[in-house]
């Protein structure tokens, strides 16, 4: 077993741990859901938005067709926060803001590279938010399928699952179908680069959003007690 597989697997589990924490908490549920928001209204968004008006029509056809899937996805996670009793103002974590600017930078030298043009940089790195999209939101689905399958966040997140998933696929066959067969080699070499930065402080990141979501779920456990205290005063 690999570093990376150690790695994986350790994030894995402390997000799965974390999860379980916040199906009896509405805050730390609304936490989750709002980072939610923020990969599908930005991350996965802002890439696919740049892709340029002289695209193929059938990529054309492709993009817009994704972006409806997500500002789906956003109107589903903003209606089940409001009942969750959470309207999304805060700005997203700084943390997304470095990890775009430092694709950006990484993804630089090869916008040039390539016969196609810089389109297949930009839909490498679709294709791995993408498929972090899948894993994310996968691991959310069974813990609640385990756990709380006929919570309304449920199917929520399966129907989200499926589009991710088909997303991911046809991004990656979008830009193979524009890699000449001599350029592969360095398309592979920028998709691992685009998922070494997607994988980047995966378990510190991961141990933040545990204390998170357990520190939600204490203020959840304690505030009914201090009002029952406050009552009996």
């Amino acid at each position: 077993m690999t570093i990376r597989d150690l790695q994986r697997q350790a994030v894995d589990s402390i997000k799965r741990h974390a999860l379980t924490i916040s199906l009896r908490s509405p805050r730390a549920q609304a936490h989750v859901l709002t980072e939610y928001l923020w990969s599908e209204e930005g991350a996965e968004s802002t890439v696919l938005e740049r892709v340029t008006p002289d695209a193929p029509e059938w990529l054309d056809k492709l993009i817009r067709r994704q972006l409806l899937d997500e500002q789906r996805h956003a109107s589903l996670l903003r209606g089940r926060l409001a009942e969750l009793g959470v309207t999304v103002t805060r700005p997203p974590p700084q943390l997304l803001k470095v990890k775009l600017w430092w694709l950006d930078r990484v993804c630089e030298p090869y916008k040039t590279a390539f016969a196609a043009g810089p389109i297949v940089v930009l839909l490498a790195a679709a294709a791995q938010l993408e498929a972090t999209g899948v894993r994310m939101f996968s691991r959310h689905l069974g813990v609640l399928e385990e756990r709380a399958p006929a919570d309304p966040t449920t199917e929520i997140i399966r129907s989200i699952v499926g589009d991710e998933k088909r997303h991911a696929k046809s991004c990656r066959a979008a830009a193979l179908r524009l890699v000449r067969e001599d350029e592969r080699a360095l398309f592979d070499e920028l998709c691992d680069k685009i998922a070494a930065i997607d994988r980047a402080l995966g378990i510190t990141i991961s141990i933040g959003f545990w204390v998170v979501l357990a520190a939600s779920a204490v203020r959840d456990r304690v505030a009914p007690a201090n009002l029952e205290i406050k009552a009996a005063a």
